[in-house]
């Protein structure tokens, strides 16, 4: 076959499944704009509001080990369009909820139907490209991925007062069972199921659970698992839950101004996340020192925000700030090429999963903990049924970003750097 051929084979692979990681960053952050209408109709506070957008994030951590098992063995395609299957069922149960099991219940098939993207699209740009694009390739798909995070803010917003809340989780529950058809119509596992060679050669004899053992017992897989538990765990319980929250109920704006605001963290996502692959690929594969550099400056701009500026800095300053937090988030994706490298290439699929574990255990953490913390302050303040929580108790509970922060730099610090020795050239 030819050269053209197996570019489009692919990058078709490759693109219906970043097409997934876009509706799953939507899913995934999709709470914190209906926040106030599930906690007047389904009469919840800020505790069980924090357990319940959690759920999505426990059944996403309690799949990834299972799921970089079944990639490296079932393959990507199957468990892709059945994942996608699962997350069109829960987000349409979700919109048709009555009550709060009912609601619990969704979003923990939501969870465990989009747990399975990313794992795949990592095993994907290891099987149909070369390790020296890898980086850029993660960036790539980072940036199509935020789009959804940024879907996610003011255009949801907008969205569900116009359709409604249940009606938006409908809609969106269709959209996401056509991409699982085209999964199952598009991707391949692998370049030989079509007669291509591979571009890696595979020389590991050894078994699954040998595999999954030697990738726990590394103990350079784990600075990486506590970056991402600790970067974007933290950042996404602010984006997708008690950002938009936190902006109303401090500044006293609307709902739909407080998710421009706060989409610039998206933005920062969306600005950095081709650059940071490229720069890395630049530097031959060098990481290390941009995460440490990157955890700094994100723990820097959260102890400018709730210590120097007593966690209400002037409106004007939010999207310069939300913007820097987003580009220094967005660099967590270079552990996805650092976790690679430092494993055997064929379990790589286990090794992105149990990396990935740590951002669904930080996001339900600290999601919990920040409403366990406001619920505990609050005041009795009610608005048209809604919970309303002081700037003090926000103070306390974002103080936990900060402890996040500072675990971030530790462990870029003692993470290994391996650089990009490769000769190899994309086909």
């Amino acid at each position: 076959m030819t050269k053209r051929s197996y570019n489009f084979h692919r990058w078709s692979t490759w693109g219906i499944l970043v097409g997934a990681f876009i509706i799953v960053f939507f899913h995934r952050l999709s709470m914190g704009a209906v926040a106030d209408d599930l906690s007047k109709e389904l009469g919840i506070g800020g505790a069980t509001l924090g357990n319940l957008t959690s759920m999505t994030f426990y059944s996403y951590a309690l799949m990834q080990i299972p799921v970089g098992i079944m990639v490296d063995t079932i393959g990507v395609r199957k468990i892709c369009s059945i994942g996608m299957a699962l997350t069109a069922l829960g987000s349409i149960l979700f919109g048709l909820s009555s009550s709060i099991g009912i609601a619990y219940f969704s979003r923990f098939i939501v969870g465990i139907g989009t747990s399975v993207i990313i794992v795949s699209i990592m095993k994907v740009q290891s099987q149909w490209f070369t390790r020296k694009k890898y980086s850029t390739l993660s960036g790539l798909t980072s940036f199509f991925g935020n789009l959804g995070a940024l879907l996610a803010t003011f255009p949801l917003t907008y969205l569900v007062i116009s359709l409604g809340w249940r009606n938006t989780f409908m809609f969106l529950g269709v959209i996401t069972a056509v991409l699982a058809m085209g999964i199952f119509i598009l991707v391949r596992d692998t370049p030989e199921e079509l007669g291509f060679k591979s571009v890696h050669k595979r020389e590991s004899n050894k078994k699954l659970i040998e595999g999954i053992k030697d990738v726990v017992k590394n103990k350079y897989t784990w600075p990486n698992f506590f970056i991402i538990l600790t970067l974007v765990g933290s950042t996404t319980a602010i984006l997708g839950l008690w950002g938009i929250s936190y902006i109303v109920h401090v500044y006293e704006v609307t709902k739909q101004q407080a998710s421009w605001y706060l989409s610039f963290i998206s933005f920062g996502f969306i600005a950095g996340a081709p650059i940071v692959g490229k720069f890395s690929d630049m530097l031959n594969g060098e990481i290390k020192r941009i995460l440490a550099i990157s955890t700094t400056i994100f723990t820097l701009v959260w102890i400018y925000i709730l210590l120097i500026q007593k966690g209400i800095p002037p409106i004007e300053q939010l999207p310069v700030l939300f913007f820097v937090i987003g580009l220094c988030v967005i660099t967590h994706i270079l552990i996805f090429t650092n976790v690679k490298e430092v494993n055997d290439l064929n379990f790589s699929g286990i090794a992105t999963a149990i990396v990935n574990v740590g951002e669904f255990v930080g996001s339900a953490l600290v999601s919990l903990v920040i409403g366990l913390i406001l619920e505990r302050g609050w005041s009795g303040k009610l608005i048209d049924g809604v919970k309303v929580y002081n700037l003090k108790d926000y103070r306390h509970a974002f103080s936990f970003v900060i402890i996040a922060g500072i675990i971030s730099i530790i462990a870029s610090l003692v993470m290994k750097d391996v650089k990009e020795t490769s000769s190899e050239t994309i086909k």
